[in-house]
């Protein structure tokens, strides 16, 4: 329950962040809004299992050069065990090129194993890199290699993997 609450505080926090930045100037690099979208692929590093599924973020530009915070959500399955998971990322950005940036960051996260006896809410602590390849100013992909460290309960630790495609709004 407390993880809930902290999340939708956070929630709160990144809408009014958010609100402020729209209506701050444009950015010039026109992806203050992007939608990633792609298959994932998560590794327990604590019994070796692998879970394969569909990831899905909405990341934002809240301080110029300096900021982004990325809402995702990410569904995984293996033969029993499916996992419904949520993060809030906070990432600092790198430009690499002009169509290549890179975003090191972190955030709380949370998870459930749906279909399993333990089934219970976990929380943790989820690092990214993300990799962005802009093919065009609107359409572009990724690679997004994580960790995420549990802390509450069983303490789930895994490594896992994102790629698809990225669109600028």
């Amino acid at each position: 329950m407390k993880a809930i609450k902290v999340v939708l505080f956070a929630l709160a926090l990144v809408s009014s962040i958010y609100s402020a930045v729209v209506n701050a100037e444009e950015s010039m690099d026109d992806h203050s809004l992007i939608l990633l979208v792609g298959p994932a692929m998560e590794k327990s590093t604590v019994d070796g299992s692998k879970a394969y599924g569909t990831a899905l973020a909405f990341e934002f530009t809240a301080i110029e050069h300096q900021l982004e915070i990325e809402l995702g959500t990410q569904y995984l399955s293996t033969s029993n065990p499916k996992e419904l998971g949520a993060q809030i990322i906070f990432k600092k950005p790198f430009e690499l090129a002009q169509d290549v940036e890179l975003g090191v960051g972190l955030g709380p996260a949370i998870w459930r194993k749906t279909s399993s006896p333990g089934n219970s809410l976990q929380s943790g602590v989820a690092f990214v890199a993300d990799f962005m390849f802009w093919t065009t100013k609107k359409l572009g992909w990724y690679l997004s290699p994580s960790y995420a460290y549990g802390t509450s309960g069983g303490a789930d630790r895994s490594a896992g993997v994102s790629v698809g495609l990225l669109f600028s709004m």
